[in-house]
C-alpha cells in the first residue's frame, strides 16, 4: 500500500511541474513581433504595411469572429503607429513599408487592457523609424 501511496504521490509531484515560459524574442518568425532585420528580408519596393504583413503575418489581418450577440460584425484590430491611434487595418494600405522599424500585435485581451473598450480584434502596435 505504501507503494502505491509513493507513486501517487510522485506522479502527482511530476505533473504539477511547471513548463518553461515562452519568451518574447522578437527573433524572425516570432508570432507577436515583427522586426526591423525581417521587415527588411520581406518589404519590396512601394509595397504598403498591409501588403508586407499580409505576406509575413497574415493573422494579424484576420478577424476573430464576431464576439457579441447583437453586434455580428466581427471585429478587426485597432491599429496604432508611435502611440497614437492612426485607425482601421484599410489605413495600412496608404501606409509606406519603408518607414517601419517594428510591428506588434496585441491579443484582444491584451489591447483592451492597455487602451480600453473597442479593441475585441487586438491592437498592432507600429514603430516608425
Amino acid at each position: 500500500m505504501r507503494r502505491l501511496y509513493a507513486a501517487i504521490a510522485i506522479f502527482l509531484a511530476l505533473g504539477c511541474g511547471s513548463a518553461p515560459v515562452p519568451v518574447a524574442t522578437g527573433a524572425p518568425g516570432h508570432r507577436d513581433m515583427l522586426l526591423q532585420a525581417e521587415i527588411d528580408s520581406n518589404r519590396t519596393a512601394g509595397m504598403s504595411v498591409y501588403d508586407l504583413l499580409a505576406k509575413v503575418r497574415p493573422e494579424y489581418l484576420r478577424s476573430r469572429g464576431s464576439n457579441s450577440l447583437r453586434d455580428v460584425t466581427p471585429p478587426t484590430a485597432v491599429v496604432y503607429v508611435d502611440n497614437v491611434k492612426y485607425g482601421t487595418l484599410d489605413a495600412l494600405r496608404q501606409m509606406s513599408a519603408e518607414n517601419l522599424a517594428q510591428v506588434q500585435y496585441l491579443s484582444a485581451t491584451n489591447a483592451t487592457t492597455r487602451f480600453g473598450m473597442d479593441h475585441g480584434g487586438g491592437a498592432i502596435l507600429i514603430t516608425t523609424k
